[in-house]
C-alpha cells in the first residue's frame, strides 16, 4: 500500500503530558464555569432611606433586588459573597497552574493547532451556540491525532498547511453571531464579499461556516474505492452526514502551548466523507488528491488506534482492504509484543 504520509507515536513523556494538559485544562473549564454563576456582583442599594439587596448581572447594572435589608438577606449576601472570593480564587489558581503546564507542552513539543485556531476554539466554548459547532476541514485531523496519541505528517504537505490557513465549521449558529466572535478574537477578521459565509483575518487566515441542509445537487452517484469490498454510503457526501455521526471532543495543543477543545464529527464517517469527495470528478485534482490523503491518514488512525471495529465489519469492506490488512498485522504486532513484555 502506497502512502504519502507518516505515523509517530507519542512518546511516553508526550503521553503523560498532553493527559496531565487535558486533566489541567477540564479543571480550568470547570472553574471558569463556577465563576461565571456569580457574574455580576450583589450589593446594598438605598431606595427611599431603606437598604435593599440587589443582585446584578453584567456592568450595566442590570439586575433585581432580593429584598429589604434582613437577617435572611444579610446571610444570603455573605454566603454569595465568600462563595465568589473562592470561585475567583480557585479560577486564578487553575489559570496560573494552567499557564505552567503550557510550558511543558512546548518542551514536549506536543503543539500542533496553529495559535489563531485555538484561539477561535476557545472563544466557541464560552458560547453556547459555539459549542454546537463542528470543525470539518483539514484543522480535524489536530483532534483525532490527539486521540490517537500520533503525529501526522504528510510527504507533499509537512505540517498540514491548509489546516494552519483555515478553520472549517458546520453548524447552526448564526453567521452574524461568529463573525462577532471572530472579531472579538482577531479585530482583522473581515467578511468576503462572496455571498458566503467566510471571513479572513491581516494574515490570511480563513474561517468559513457551513450550514446543514444544503445538499449536493444531483442525484448522488454510488461510489466504491478501488480495493474495498462494498460501496460508499449514498449520504456520504452530504454535510448531514458528518453532523448526523457521533461527535467527539478532543483536547488540542495551541501553537504557543495553550489547550483548547474541538469538537469533531466521529473519525470514521470523517475518512469516509474526505474518501467521497476524492472521487468526485468535478473537483480540482490537488484538492481531490488531499481529500484523499486525509481519508487515508484517518481511516489508518481508526483501524490502528481508535474506537475499535470488528476486522470483518460492514463498516471496514467500504475501504480499501490494503489498509484493512495492514492495521490487523499492526494489531497483530502489538498483541505479539504485549505479550513478550508479559513473559
Amino acid at each position: 500500500m502506497a502512502q504519502d504520509y507518516s505515523l509517530t507515536e507519542f512518546t511516553p513523556g508526550q503521553h503523560h503530558t498532553y493527559r496531565a494538559t487535558a486533566e489541567i485544562y477540564r479543571a480550568y473549564l470547570q472553574a471558569g464555569s463556577r465563576s461565571r454563576a456569580f457574574k455580576g456582583g450583589m450589593h446594598w442599594k438605598k431606595i427611599r432611606g431603606k437598604d435593599y439587596l440587589y443582585r446584578y448581572r453584567d456592568r450595566l447594572g442590570h439586575g433585581e433586588s432580593l429584598g429589604p435589608r434582613s437577617e435572611n438577606t444579610e446571610r444570603l449576601f455573605e454566603s454569595f459573597s465568600r462563595e465568589r472570593r473562592e470561585a475567583f480564587a480557585l479560577l486564578t489558581r487553575a489559570g496560573l497552574r494552567l499557564k505552567e503546564q503550557m510550558r511543558y507542552c512546548r518542551a514536549a513539543r506536543i503543539q500542533r493547532v496553529p495559535q489563531t485556531a485555538a484561539r477561535i476554539l476557545r472563544r466557541l466554548e464560552e458560547h453556547p451556540s459555539g459549542q454546537d459547532l463542528l470543525v470539518i476541514g483539514a484543522a480535524a485531523v489536530y483532534a483525532y491525532e490527539a486521540a490517537a496519541g500520533v503525529f501526522l505528517d504528510f510527504d507533499a504537505s509537512p505540517d498540514l498547511p491548509a489546516a494552519s490557513r483555515r478553520l472549517t465549521l458546520a453548524g447552526e449558529m448564526p453567521w452574524e453571531e461568529l463573525l462577532k466572535l471572530l472579531k472579538r478574537t482577531d479585530r482583522s477578521f473581515t467578511p468576503l464579499a462572496d455571498g458566503e459565509c467566510r471571513a479572513a483575518n491581516r494574515n490570511g487566515f480563513l474561517v468559513q461556516l457551513l450550514k446543514p441542509g444544503i445538499k449536493r445537487p444531483g442525484k448522488p452517484k454510488t461510489v466504491t474505492l478501488p480495493g474495498a469490498q462494498e460501496p460508499l454510503p449514498l449520504e456520504a457526501g452530504n454535510l448531514q452526514y458528518l453532523l448526523a455521526s457521533a461527535r467527539a471532543s478532543q483536547v488540542v495543543i495551541g501553537a504557543d502551548g495553550s489547550p483548547a477543545t474541538m469538537a469533531v464529527p466521529d473519525a470514521l464517517a470523517f475518512a469516509l466523507n474526505k474518501f467521497w469527495r476524492s472521487r468526485q470528478e468535478d473537483r480540482d485534482e490537488a484538492r481531490r488528491r488531499w481529500d484523499f490523503l486525509q481519508a487515508m491518514a484517518v481511516a489508518d488512525l481508526v483501524l490502528r488506534y481508535l474506537q475499535p471495529y470488528e476486522y470483518f465489519s460492514i463498516e471496514l469492506a467500504m475501504l480499501p482492504q490494503d489498509l484493512v490488512q495492514a492495521a490487523v498485522r499492526f494489531a497483530e504486532g502489538a498483541e505479539a509484543s504485549g505479550r513478550e513484555a508479559e513473559m
